[in-house]
């Protein structure tokens, strides 16, 4: 039986920011975590901002916990999106 790894909040937190920021990988490895527009994402405003990347990095540290792997999640057109562990 598979488990859903992300949780509902996650997933509708993730399409907004790629429907408002046009957020297409986020790749966790050793040198940690990195976005394709982290600067766009993090200068949204402030109080924004902060949310933003605090709650992606809690979806990141999420998703290599459970995958126990490192990782590149790719979003494509329609808010699909394919985990890959590397």
């Amino acid at each position: 039986m598979s488990e859903n790894i992300l949780s509902l909040e996650d997933l509708k937190f993730l399409e907004i920011l790629y429907h408002k920021f046009g957020l297409k990988f986020i790749r966790c490895d050793e040198g940690g975590m990195k976005i394709n527009n982290e600067e766009q994402i993090a200068n949204a405003n402030s109080i924004e901002s902060y949310d933003n990347m605090s709650y992606l990095a809690q979806i990141s540290g999420k998703l290599k916990y459970r995958l126990d792997s490192n990782f590149q999640l790719n979003f494509s057109r329609g808010f699909n999106f394919d985990l890959q562990k590397i």
